[in-house]
Order: C-alpha cells, then sequence, then structure tokens
C-alpha cells in the first residue's frame, strides 16, 4: 500500500511538471473562454470604426491639403468718374492642392474717387476709398508656366471725403459699405519663390445710402489689378 501511494505521488508531480513546461496544452484548454471573451471586443471595435468612417463630416475644403503660403502688394486701377484712380494694398494667405487660394487682404485709394456724373451746380465729391476682405481664388493649371486665375474678394469697404453745397459750405461725410470683387486673367510663375499676375474684373459696392450725390454706382467700377506673390510651394 505504501508503495502504492508512493506511485501515484511520483505519477502526480510528474504531470504537474509536464503541464508547466507545456503552456500551449495549458492554452488549449483556456482557449474557448479567451476565444469567447475577445471576440465580442474585437467585433465592437470594428463596428465602431466603420460607424465613424461612415458618419465622417464633410467639409467644404475638407479634401483639400495644404501646398503653400503666398503673399505680397496689390496695385490695383479702379474707374472713377472720367477717370482711374490708384488703389494700393496687400494680401496674404494659404495656398491648398496647389490650385486653391484662401487668404485676406486690405486695400486703400491714392487717387482721389469721384462720382460718375456732374452735380448741376458746384464741383463732384472727392472721397477716399479704402475695403479688405477675404480672398477665395482657383488657378488650373498652377504648375504651368502661364496659367489663368480666377479670384473673388468679399468683404467691407468705406468711403471717407466731402462735397460743395450750393451755398458753398464743405461738408465732410463717411460712410461704411459691402464690397465685393471679381476678376479674372493670367499668372506668370517667374521663379519658385515669385508669381505675377494680371487680371481685370468688377467691383460691385452696396449700401451706400447717406450720403448726398454719392451712390454705390460711383463707388462701383471696372478694376485692373497687377500683383507680385511671394512665397512657396511643396
Amino acid at each position: 500500500m505504501r508503495r502504492l501511494s508512493i506511485l501515484i505521488l511520483f505519477l502526480a508531480l510528474g504531470g504537474l511538471l509536464r503541464a508547466q513546461d507545456s503552456p500551449t496544452l495549458a492554452m488549449t484548454v483556456a482557449a474557448p473562454t479567451g476565444t469567447y471573451a475577445t471576440l465580442p471586443a474585437k467585433t465592437t471595435n470594428s463596428t465602431v470604426s466603420t460607424r465613424y468612417s461612415l458618419r465622417r463630416e464633410r467639409t467644404l475644403f475638407g479634401d483639400l491639403d495644404l501646398s503653400g503660403l503666398w503673399g505680397g502688394p496689390t496695385y490695383n486701377y479702379s474707374a472713377t468718374g472720367d477717370d482711374w484712380a490708384l488703389v494700393r494694398g496687400g494680401f496674404g494667405g494659404l495656398e491648398l492642392d496647389d490650385e486653391v487660394f484662401i487668404g485676406y487682404g486690405g486695400w486703400s485709394s491714392r487717387d482721389a474717387f469721384t462720382t460718375d456724373e456732374a452735380l448741376p451746380t458746384g464741383d463732384r465729391p472727392t472721397y477716399d476709398f479704402r475695403h479688405g476682405g477675404f480672398i477665395v481664388a482657383y488657378s488650373p493649371g498652377a504648375d504651368n508656366t502661364i496659367h489663368p486665375r480666377i479670384t473673388t474678394i468679399l468683404g467691407p469697404g468705406r468711403i471717407q471725403g466731402s462735397y460743395t453745397g450750393e451755398d458753398g459750405t464743405v461738408t465732410d461725410f463717411r460712410e461704411r459699405m459691402f464690397v465685393g470683387q471679381v476678376m479674372a486673367g493670367a499668372e506668370l510663375n517667374l521663379f519658385q519663390w515669385f508669381r505675377l499676375g494680371i487680371e481685370g474684373g468688377y467691383r460691385f459696392a452696396s449700401g451706400v445710402n447717406d450720403v448726398p450725390n454719392v451712390t454705390a454706382n460711383d463707388v462701383s467700377g471696372a478694376v485692373v489689378q497687377i500683383e507680385a506673390r511671394f512665397g512657396i510651394s511643396w
């Protein structure tokens, strides 16, 4: 009986040692429980990821990648009355996917603006014009040496000046308005860091109501623009 007990003890110890040296066997026994415990978690994560990708928010410029930074001075000649006035300023912004530009600029007149029609008595009112706005431009084929460019500018504007009344008194005025400008032209890639743009278009003004003898049509007019653009694309 004693020998039988010793034999059973040795067999039990041998089985325990074999179990410790065989992790595969232990994992095999535990595999069903582990499998059923982990599969739902993986399935849930996959489902959440799929739902997230399907319900991702769509944006206007979400598929465009940043491709450059550009800015520079602008020289603009605007029709006013029977003449042209110089409007000068600058801009800066981001280039997206090499063909789309989004930025902001500001410009002010260097020559006096006036009205399209003369007054019955006295001189035409003269005023300074300035405006700023967001710029959205599109340049298809921007990698070509010469390529087209379409530009839109929307933002606030202001006129400030004076007019002479029938009795000879001079009255100052100041008025704010909304300005939109649409242009089309060509852009020349002179260097990788320098581009020259020449465009023509029309400026629209709205909201000139409280200034005698000056209307939105007087502020609106044809535009010819030369713009030097400095920056880098990658």
